[in-house]
């Protein structure tokens, strides 16, 4: 399967540590497939709103759908290290406690 870049929370320590833990997912996996995985991690994830680049992610859509680019063979032929840039995902509480 070919790999994608990381589910996180916040860019600060405490908050990665703690409450966000980074989860590898699937260039074709659906967001609410990304959301089931990320289930064990946080059990309230469908409580979030999931955005990238200030813009809200169709949860429908897989991650290039939603504008999210795999990037590694530019990286790749540009002759730069592609771990350096990870796109990153951002949850924002919608203050609801849902589970799925």
């Amino acid at each position: 399967m070919q790999r994608r870049g990381l589910v996180a929370g916040p860019d600060f320590e405490h908050f990665q540590r703690r409450y966000f833990t980074p989860a590898e997912v699937g260039a074709l996996e659906s967001m609410w497939e990304i959301l089931h995985r990320y289930l064990p991690y946080n059990v309230h994830a469908a409580s979030y709103t999931w955005k990238y680049e200030g813009k809200n992610l169709n949860m429908d859509y897989t991650l290039e759908e939603n504008g999210i680019r795999y990037e590694e063979e530019e990286f790749d032929y540009l002759n730069m290290d592609g771990t350096l840039h990870i796109p990153a995902i951002l949850l924002y509480f919608n203050d609801d406690l849902t589970e799925l």
